[in-house]
């Protein structure tokens, strides 16, 4: 028999035969009645066994939370957390599997990776914008003084403690202690690069699996679609901007994913801009999803990385696990029975203090139904419109190519999270959609590498190509940021209550998603006491951007 060609990008361990036209395109309830088949992406995506990319990918979402134990529990706490998080890790799938990318394919994601992380502004080469202000202060006080990492604040006397998500710091705070601060912002650069370069190695894979007689053209599109991915903002912003009087592209320089008003689901320019520290834990886990949901060896170990990740972003890996859970019950009970395992035992026992950590002083976070919190007509109205810009838009084409669980529960949780509002700018839909929102991605970016066969098919094509265009547009509008912005540089004396206090957002933001009282009766006893740091009084505080801001 002859021996199978290997696709590019893919080792020969992996390579497997591509599914024949009858299997890719299956008669469904669609061939019968329209006569035209739908590409099944449940034939195709989500039956791939774990391997060393998944366990690389499960590593990294896992080793900031092993690292946090060790700096700021008590050892009678940290210990047991550690050893469970690190035993659920041993036991994960995937140790034994080769890795499945080409030394070449994997250094051309390596770069891609790295090339993409500098557009987020962590090393201040390039624009950054205003949120980093928050962010240099964080990886600043953890580079830079002992864990965990307390204030006092000298005009009240009041005690705080460091209450956030740290996955996406705490590394590059490590290294901060070693090596100073300047090699902490480096350290960030890299490890953004590398989350970046993981999430574009699964993104590979899945082009190998939609399309596998091209899978460089399928790479192409793939990524491109992921990497710009973004809804129909351009259009309401330049309505909003015309009648404003400001000109129809006044959003250039701006940007403009907050249109509603009421909430916003980022694209995937704004997401890495603004926040890649939520960004790439949901990226990845969606990732993980759309390869792994279907394997039987996958639900065993499904815990850890919806527990990891909710380290990095708790609401993000919320969003992860709603898919997961909509994926495992789409297989029947009985799959989702196999979730209760050992290693998944084990990982709720790591993330246990994690999760004590993060709802610390979480009481005086807003939140509500949306329906409550605003008036009834207008929030419907608005709820609509931008489900139809931001969602539907991509859905209704999709759909027509392509059929698949995932599409639809993605979808549905899109249309299902603007209901409740949590978080200032209501985090709720900004970083709980992120991983729907990557689920989504793909599986529209998979729809333009289908063969439109009948007039629907070849209407949704044209109707996906328009709405890329349109949606390049929003992508560049938000990337604009980069080039008429200039870069400023990064405070190197600011704490973090002190940056809060001077940072664009100080009128407007209630800092109780940064910082918890301490003592804490959820934290007292298996926290270490942590060493605070005074801040300045008000009017004898030193600027923390003398030169510029943002």
């Amino acid at each position: 028999m002859a021996t199978l060609a290997t696709p590019t990008g893919v080792t020969d361990t992996q390579a497997q035969p591509p599914l024949t036209t009858a299997e890719a395109f299956p008669p469904g309830p669609s061939t019968a009645t329209t006569g035209t088949p739908r590409l099944d992406l449940g034939r195709l995506v989500g039956h791939a066994l774990p391997d060393r990319l998944t366990v690389f990918i499960l590593s990294y979402l896992t080793l900031p939370g092993l690292l946090f134990l060790g700096g700021w529990a008590a050892p009678w706490a940290a210990l047991p957390a550690v050893l469970a998080g690190a035993a659920a890790l041993a036991m994960a799938p995937g140790w034994r599997k080769p890795w499945p990318l080409t030394p070449g394919m994997t250094a051309l994601c390596l770069a891609l990776g790295l090339l993409w992380a500098g557009a987020t502004g962590s090393h201040h080469l390039v624009y950054s914008t205003a949120d980093w202000q928050i962010r240099d202060a964080v990886l600043r006080d953890l580079a830079t003084g002992p864990w965990p990492v307390g204030y006092l604040d000298s005009d009240t006397g009041d005690h705080w403690l460091l209450r956030a998500p740290l996955g996406f710091y705490v590394p590059a705070g490590l290294v901060g202690h070693v090596a100073g601060i300047s090699a902490a912002r480096a350290a960030l650069w890299l490890w953004t690069g590398l989350g970046l370069s993981l999430a574009l190695m699964a993104i590979a894979l899945l082009a190998r699996a939609v399309s596998p007689q091209r899978p460089g053209r399928g790479f192409a599109v793939m990524v491109g679609f992921f990497v710009l991915f973004h809804g129909l903002d351009l259009l309401p912003n330049i309505w909003l901007d015309w009648s404003f009087g400001t000109g129809p592209f006044a959003s250039w320089g701006r940007g403009g994913e907050w249109w509603p008003r009421l909430f916003q689901y980022s694209g995937h320019v704004t997401a890495i801009l603004w926040a890649p520290n939520h960004a790439m834990p949901a990226w990845l886990l969606a990732l993980l999803l759309l390869r792994h949901w279907q394997s039987p060896g996958f639900a065993p170990s499904l815990a850890l990385p919806l527990a990891a990740g909710a380290f990095w972003s708790p609401l993000a890996s919320a969003g992860a696990a709603a898919l997961a859970v909509a994926m495992l019950l789409r297989q029947g009970l009985g799959v989702a029975w196999r979730a209760l395992s050992l290693p998944n035992i084990l990982a709720v026992v790591f993330a246990l203090p994690i999760c004590l950590y993060l709802v610390a002083g979480t009481t005086k976070v807003p939140h509500g139904p949306l329906l409550i919190l605003h008036p009834v007509g207008y929030a419907l109205g608005v709820w609509a419109l931008f489900l139809i810009l931001e969602v539907l838009c991509w859905v209704v084409p999709a759909a027509i190519l392509v059929r698949g669980w995932a599409l639809w529960a993605a979808a549905g949780l899109l249309c299902l999270l603007p209901g409740y509002v949590f978080g200032p700018g209501n985090e709720m839909t900004a970083r709980g959609g992120m991983a729907p929102l990557a689920v989504l991605a793909m599986v529209s970016a998979a729809a333009l590498l289908v063969p439109a066969v009948g007039r629907a098919q070849r209407a949704a094509r044209a109707t996906l190509m328009i709405f890329s265009v349109l949606a390049l547009g929003g992508a560049a509008m938000e990337a604009s940021l980069l080039v008429t912005k200039q870069p400023w540089p990064a405070s190197d004396r600011c704490p973090l209550l002190e940056a809060a206090h001077q940072s664009v957002f100080n009128e407007t933001t209630e800092w109780a998603h940064y910082l918890a009282r301490w003592p804490s009766e959820t934290l007292a006893g298996w926290m270490k006491e942590p060493l605070l740091r005074p801040t300045e009084k008000t009017g004898q505080e030193t600027p923390c951007w003398p030169l510029r801001g943002p």
